[in-house]
């Protein structure tokens, strides 16, 4: 049976080990997994630290503080694995840590390569109103996501996806991926297809600030950033009375809405009314002429409330 070493700290690389932990038709040995210590998980929006699995499978968990440190090189070693998979993990690794499985590593992407090569890939596609979207699995060099790619499954972001959703499609389809390759890869066999790098497109890390928008932002915009921040992310957010106003869930108001409350508040003056008790209408774009309803928000630090308990 052939060994592999799991590099992971999401809910991506949870299934990726569920996956070979408790698939019966995987011939695959799980021989270790190294995750991030929480005290740095911390900063992760999505950090699992699998403190369940390593409980309940009784497999080895090494918590490190960066992959390409002596002592996470010697564990490494320790455990003897023909194959490294890495999923989620955003220090590059070294050359010498490329090195130390028999037959190198293999990254996990959550993008369809060569299209968001980089950080915050899915945030980014969600902003930017993506509708068809990946997951893609590459044999990792000293650049980032730039290997050939030796598996990919594309799906469809829907309107009522944000980036948790998109998150589970990822999970199953990573799944699946392992279930389908996992002890060909471990053998060394691989399919590879190279990236056209005339189709690359890189995204940059984000940073909570770069949440904010404007009521005069298109509802398409506003949308697109609340769905892709909301939680586990930092969240999407507006500046009303020197206050940060977070929008956890919103939607658009439809035209089979409009009934004579909403009518009346276009033709008003104010850019805020309350509807059907837990909601709040804002009115958006630079004319003021479009709605959207917001559900969820939070004001700075607060608890989170239903958008119709604000108070003005």
């Amino acid at each position: 049976m052939t060994k592999v070493l799991v590099v992971a700290c999401t809910n991506v690389g949870r299934q990726i080990i569920l996956e070979i932990l408790t698939n019966n038709l995987i011939n695959t040995k799980l021989v270790g997994v190294i995750n991030l210590k929480p005290k740095l998980g911390i900063n992760k929006s999505n950090y699992d630290n699998y403190n369940d699995l390593k409980k309940k499978f009784k497999i080895k968990i090494k918590y490190i503080s960066n992959i390409n440190h002596l002592e996470s090189i010697n564990w490494i070693k320790k455990v003897k694995p023909e194959l490294i998979i890495q999923s989620g993990w955003s220090q590059k690794f070294s050359s010498k840590v490329l090195k130390l499985a028999k037959f190198g590593c293999v990254g996990e992407h959550p993008a369809p390569l060569p299209y968001g090569q980089g950080a915050a890939c899915v945030n980014w596609g969600i902003i930017k109103g993506r509708k068809k979207w990946g997951d893609t699995f590459f044999l990792m060099n000293n650049k980032y996501d730039d290997g050939p790619i030796i598996s990919q499954k594309l799906f469809k972001i829907s309107n009522n996806d944000n980036v948790k959703t998109v998150y589970d499609k990822i999970s199953s389809t990573s799944a699946l991926m392992i279930r389908e390759n996992i002890d060909k890869w471990s053998k060394g066999i691989f399919k590879k297809n190279k990236q056209n790098k005339n189709k690359a497109v890189y995204f940059k890390k984000r940073f909570p600030e770069q949440g904010e928008f404007k009521l005069e932002d298109s509802p398409e915009k506003i949308i697109n950033k609340i769905r892709a921040l909301t939680q586990p992310y930092p969240g999407a957010f507006f500046i009303y009375k020197k206050k940060k106003i977070f929008v956890w869930e919103a939607n658009y108001l439809m035209r089979n809405e409009y009934d004579k409350k909403v009518i009346y508040f276009l033709k008003r003056k104010k850019n805020f009314e309350k509807y059907k008790n837990d909601f709040l209408l804002v009115k958006v774009g630079i004319k003021k002429n479009k709605i959207i309803k917001l559900n969820r928000i939070q004001v700075d630090d607060a608890p989170e409330m239903w958008a119709g308990e604000l108070k003005f």
